[in-house]
């Protein structure tokens, strides 16, 4: 990896970035990326009219339009109907190829090769695709490329980044990344645009580094005013990510939030979350994080019991309790819950970054604020 600048207000560093990419960029080898797609009990049917290549355990299939692949004994594949041998089933294609969830109707188009991996009960479709290609099914689905192209350019470096920094850590597993909210969010070839994959040009192959190595770029959507410090959440500190304050993020519609939640649903999900304490009779906030967040909360009903805030918005769902930077309080039938924000808070804040990059930032100089003494850098891998 090579180090393309450090963080400056001064105009060399532009300078920096320009002389150099075109002369590193021979360098990057747009490495190939894994992604689970799904997992399904039911099936998938695939679809190419340029061909589907199949093999399996290294021997030639033959080439198809399509095919409907379902889960036969364990570890074997029902491939058009037909029990296969034991193993993963590889396909490669040419330009778009059309994917369904038997179970689902719902359809969307890939590029890249794909396997089809049988489990106890299932199967695993996992795509291969090159790095920069994978880029184009994210870019849109994490943020809109019609937002100023700054922060699209600062959505790349970060979505690559992640996606490499997993598939080094993950080098010996089936897949590097999940294609959902887990890791992130991936829908294919049909959301790319031409915004989308200039940024994706205009940043190739680069990443974000610490002291040499990649770093963990975790983002989300709207911080709330405030990043949250990822050992508070994940138990895993990083140098590179402190809570800071950030004056950007406002004009997200869904900065500030409220939901109320019935009494007899708040047992739900507590018992969700493995707390039984019968009919809740109160909440309180027991300890709050540096950045505000809630870190744990009081339940008090015919006992009393403790749950991380972490813990609790886990069990509630992401959509019903949008942050933890929450206040809680008790009306009539249950709990209303005013908030700001949206996401864990750590790392890039998505709605602060479009606000930057509205007022003058820079691409670089979004990176920088929120992942402190990094280094963007080629890869190589």
């Amino acid at each position: 990896m090579y180090v393309l600048a450090r963080f400056t207000l001064k105009s060399f560093v532009l300078i920096l970035i320009t002389t150099f990419a075109q002369s590193l960029q021979a360098e990057y080898r747009n490495p190939v990326v894994k992604i689970l797609l799904f997992s399904s009990s039911a099936g998938v049917f695939l679809s190419n009219t340029d061909g589907l290549n199949l093999s399996q355990n290294g021997r030639n299939l033959g080439t198809v339009k399509s095919i409907r692949v379902a889960p036969g004994d364990p570890s074997h594949l029902l491939i058009n109907n037909k029990q296969s041998a034991k193993g993963s089933l590889m396909i490669i294609a040419q330009g778009k190829t059309s994917i369904q969830d038997t179970r689902h109707r719902n359809q969307r188009r890939y590029l890249g090769a794909f396997e089809i991996r049988p489990f106890a009960g299932g199967l695993r479709l996992i795509n291969h695709i090159p790095m920069e290609l994978d880029l184009e099914g994210v870019l849109n689905a994490e943020i809109s490329t019609k937002w100023h192209m700054e922060v699209v350019k600062a959505q790349a470096v970060i979505s690559r980044t992640f996606a490499l920094f997993k598939r080094e850590r993950r080098r010996q597993h089936p897949w590097h990344v999940s294609a959902d909210h887990f890791d992130q969010v991936y829908k294919g070839s049909d959301i790319a645009d031409e915004r989308g994959k200039a940024a994706i040009r205009a940043t190739y192959g680069i990443v974000v580094g610490y002291q040499g190595r990649l770093a963990q770029t975790f983002y989300h959507s709207n911080c709330g005013g405030m990043t949250e410090d990822p050992g508070r959440i994940w138990k895993s500190r990083l140098p590179y990510l402190k809570v800071r304050t950030v004056p950007y993020g406002k004009r997200d519609p869904r900065y500030y939030w409220e939901t109320t939640i019935p009494v007899w649903d708040m047992g739900k999900i507590l018992k969700k979350a493995g707390i039984r304490i019968g009919e809740i009779e109160d909440i309180n906030i027991s300890k709050r994080t540096s950045s505000n967040r809630v870190f744990e909360l009081t339940f008090f009903g015919e006992a009393d019991a403790k749950l991380s805030g972490y813990a609790f918005r886990k069990a509630s769902g992401y959509k019903k309790i949008q942050s933890l930077l929450f206040d809680v309080t008790r009306v009539s039938g249950g709990f209303r819950f005013n908030g700001k924000g949206n996401g864990h808070g750590v790392g890039l804040s998505q709605w602060s970054a479009k606000e930057m990059a509205e007022n003058g930032f820079k691409y670089h100089e979004i990176l920088y604020y929120f992942y402190q003494n990094i280094e963007l850098m080629r890869h190589k891998g």
